[in-house]
């Protein structure tokens, strides 16, 4: 059942922020900020899964947004940081986790370099981040940076070569150059890119600049059905990742 307080939260920080035009990602966004906690839990058990056990290790949330993945990552035993570059969303977020008598801290910065010393985190844990950042490179390489030596990201973002761009729905229009793209969207009522920082990420791409940052891909095939991790595998023999 959606949370009427989740919804609010939402809706206060599209009057503040005004970032989002198209009643299309208006609703989209709001949708996805009253499922943010009801999947929180299933998210760190799978990071839990993919980098390792939670428990007495430091993690940074990459863009905490709302703050509602946090809970659950200390309920595993993490010491969390988080890190905006909104300052409205690290208000709801604090609202949001001192409401859930949840200690954890919370810093805005400016998108470039990340306020910690090298080696300060075990882990980094982003979603849906990357595809919003002007300079992919920088940013992987400040996670480096600041990872621990062994220490792991758990980074997911949209694959540009999905059929439906997730944050517009329109078919197709992250297949063309950014540019193009924006132009075609300001022609349907979007003004995605340019409110959004939107950018189209394709794996390859990302494996480059994971590479240039000095960080390499774990794969992961211990987990799912029989015929799941036997799929996971091959695709990691040729250097693709099964997600």
């Amino acid at each position: 059942m959606p949370d009427p307080r989740a919804r609010a939260q939402a809706e206060r920080y599209l009057r503040e922020c005004t970032e989002y035009s198209s009643p299309y990602e208006r609703d989209k966004l709001i949708a996805n900020w009253e499922r943010k906690e009801a999947g929180a839990r299933s998210l760190a058990g799978d990071f839990e899964k993919r980098a390792g056990t939670l428990a007495g290790k430091r993690l940074l949330e990459l863009g905490f947004g709302s703050g509602l993945h946090i809970p659950a990552f200390v309920e595993r035993g993490a010491a969390v940081t988080g890190l905006e570059v909104n300052g409205v969303l690290a208000d709801i977020a604090r609202e949001n986790l001192k409401e859930r008598g949840v200690a954890a801290e919370l810093y805005v910065y400016d998108g470039s370099r990340m306020p910690f010393e090298d080696a300060s985190f075990d882990y980094v844990f982003a979603t849906t981040v990357l595809e919003h950042v002007s300079d992919m490179r920088n940013v992987l390489s400040e996670i480096g940076r600041i990872l621990v030596p062994g220490g792991r990201a758990y980074l997911s973002f949209p694959n540009r070569w999905r059929l439906k761009e997730s944050h517009t729905g329109y078919w197709f229009v992250s297949y063309l150059p950014r540019e193009l793209a924006a132009r075609y969207l300001r022609l349907r009522g979007s003004n995605a890119v340019e409110e959004l920082n939107l950018h189209f990420v394709g794996y390859c791409p990302f494996v480059r600049a994971v590479r240039r940052a000095g960080l390499s891909v774990v794969f992961e095939a211990r987990y799912g059905s029989r015929s799941r991790r036997i799929l996971k595998g091959l695709l990691a023999s040729l250097g693709l990742h099964h997600s």
